[in-house]
C-alpha cells in the first residue's frame, strides 16, 4: 500500500471521473490516528469544479484529487458534509496545498456539496 502523500495510482476514466489503480489509506483526524479510511483499488471518484471556476482550480490537480477521493468516500459512508469537507481540506494540505488555499477549497467544497444535495432533493 503506497503512502497517501505520494499516491499517484489513478487514471482518468471520462471527463473528470477517476479510478484508483491501487490502494492507500487516509488517517482521519490526524496523521497516525487509530482511525483510518481505506481507499481501495477500483474505486471511482470525481472532482466537481463548477464550469466557471475551472480557470481557478484544475479538475486534474493531483494535490486536490486525493482530497476529492477522501471526500467522496466519506459522503458515501454517510458522514456529515462538513466533516467530509474538513477531511478534504486536510488531505489537500497533506498533498502540498497551502493552508490558505485549503481553507478556500474547504468552503467552496462544503457549500457546493450542500447546494448539490439540495438540487437533488
Amino acid at each position: 500500500m503506497k503512502p497517501f502523500s505520494k499516491f499517484e495510482d489513478f487514471k482518468v476514466l471520462e471527463n473528470y471521473k477517476y479510478i484508483a489503480t491501487s490502494s492507500t489509506k487516509w488517517d482521519i483526524g490526524k496523521k497516525g490516528s487509530d482511525w483510518s479510511l481505506f481507499l481501495e483499488e477500483g474505486e471511482t471518484f470525481d472532482i466537481s469544479v463548477p464550469k466557471g471556476l475551472g480557470f481557478i482550480q484544475s479538475r486534474h490537480d493531483r494535490r486536490v484529487l486525493m482530497g476529492a477521493w477522501v471526500h467522496d468516500r466519506l459522503l458515501e459512508r454517510g458522514f456529515d458534509k462538513a466533516f467530509a469537507s474538513s477531511e478534504f481540506r486536510r488531505a489537500c494540505i497533506a498533498r502540498g496545498v497551502s493552508r490558505t488555499r485549503s481553507w478556500v477549497l474547504f468552503y467552496t467544497t462544503f457549500y457546493y456539496t450542500i447546494i448539490s444535495s439540495c438540487l437533488k432533493d
